[in-house]
């Protein structure tokens, strides 16, 4: 019996940096267990694949972290396991998050050829002091080459990654970042809250009292001028 529309997600936990408002399972300056990881996943694709019934895969996500941080011969290696092991479908969607500051044409071009054909790109502001605040290691200007970089690797399908109601955004700001971004012409654009969770640096500086709380009219502004912003332009945005 085959399963139909069948989706993987494979997660990369590793990061140069931890962002100050991540809560995700991410691990920093740990790039050394990387190559055991990445054979470890090969291990478990390959027994999942063994006992599972056969299914059609249409969707693959890596996720993170910062996945672009492995390289283009690992990604190989897991997209050959991948195949050997369930059936991707002619026009699977195989998508990997990326920090704007981790790739270079080199590798965009080889991962291109191995299949991977979408990539979404953490970019989150397009303001210097906002992307400091986050502790982003990249700044818009890298942001715009790497766009241009994915481009001419091929890539026709990207996602940008946006967060707001940081805090002490502007609604100027926001309406800065928001055109810079439908200026680069992507295919989807992602746009987040941002949430102060617990056991984050964020999250313990909110509760002594260091850092503003996001305020909901704020988010509810914000929400309304993404509407307009991404309405005028015809974006696809999440």
């Amino acid at each position: 019996m085959t399963n139909p529309n069948t989706s993987i997600y494979i997660h990369i936990p590793f990061c140069k940096h931890r962002c100050a408002y991540c809560d995700f399972n991410t691990y920093a300056g740990q790039e050394d267990s990387i190559p055991a990881y990445v054979q470890a996943l090969i291990n478990e694709i390959e027994f999942v694949g063994q006992r599972a019934e056969q299914m059609n895969i249409h969707t693959v996500f890596f996720g993170g972290g910062t996945p672009s941080l492995l390289s283009a011969p690992q990604f190989d290696s897991i997209l050959k396991a991948l195949r050997s092991a369930f059936t991707l479908t002619a026009d699977a969607e195989i998508s990997i998050e990326a920090n704007p500051g981790t790739i270079s044409p080199e590798k965009l071009n080889i991962i291109r050829k191995s299949g991977i054909n979408r990539i979404s790109f953490g970019v989150q502001s397009a303001n210097t002091e906002e992307l400091r605040m986050l502790e982003r290691i990249h700044d818009f200007f890298t942001v715009i080459e790497a766009v241009s970089t994915a481009r001419k690797a091929g890539f026709n399908n990207l996602n940008l990654d946006l967060i707001y109601s940081l805090p002490e955004q502007t609604l100027a700001s926001w309406q800065t970042t928001l055109q810079r971004i439908v200026d680069l012409y992507p295919e989807h654009i992602s746009a987040y809250a941002l949430t102060l969770e617990h056991g984050t640096p964020f999250g313990r500086w909110s509760s002594k009292g260091l850092l503003p709380p996001p305020r909901p009219r704020s988010r509810r502004r914000n929400v309304r001028i993404r509407g307009r912003v991404f309405g005028k332009q015809g974006v696809c945005a999440l």
